[in-house]
């Protein structure tokens, strides 16, 4: 009996230091993604909080199909998911549209992207969700578009078309503020 809890025991910790190693490799890129998606700073704390609880309840259940980076990020895209459909946040958002979540100008959220990365963060994070995501995993992740693709479950080929739509976004917005200071 003892050696099977010994055994046991020696799992927890190994799964313990797994959970630490990928909280530590992983965690800033997970807050960063979480952000990207619901915009709201503690939110994406509370997120990240739940995608490592999730990973630790799941560790053991893990089939190495996919990096452990992959395995984390659908996990928090799916989370954020999840969040933006929750009744909790249509009770925030009483006309239930989440692109008027987009426009909205939170003060905190504003300058915490301008602390971050500058103004063209800012304009990154003014773009319609689905192009935001896949410029920052992109860009600020130096993911390629086959691993956004397998993070995102999309094609290839979307994440390529997207990309090019949010670059002509940017460019274009980029242009407009250019003009206004001309």
């Amino acid at each position: 009996m003892k050696v099977e809890s010994n055994a046991q025991r020696l799992t927890e910790i190994q799964k313990d230091e797994r959970l630490e190693y990928l909280m530590r490799r992983f965690g800033n890129k997970v807050l960063k993604l979480a952000y990207y998606h619901v915009r709201d700073r503690y939110q994406a704390e509370d997120i990240g909080q739940e995608v490592f609880y999730r990973v630790y309840q799941n560790l053991d259940k893990f089939r190495h199909d996919s990096a452990y980076y992959t395995w984390i990020y659908r996990i928090t895209v799916n989370l954020c998911r999840d969040y933006l459909r929750s009744a909790y946040f249509r009770r925030l958002l009483p006309w239930g549209n989440i692109k008027q979540l987009d426009s909205m100008r939170n003060t905190t959220n504003r300058l915490f992207e301008a602390v971050e990365g500058g103004e063209v963060f800012q304009k990154v994070m003014d773009l319609p969700v689905k192009y935001r995501i896949i410029i920052s995993l992109y860009y600020l992740e130096g993911l390629s578009t086959t691993e956004i693709a397998g993070i995102l479950k999309l094609r290839e080929g979307t994440v390529r078309t997207r990309l090019c739509r949010a670059r002509e976004m940017l460019k274009d917005m980029l242009s407009e503020e250019e003009d206004i200071y001309a």
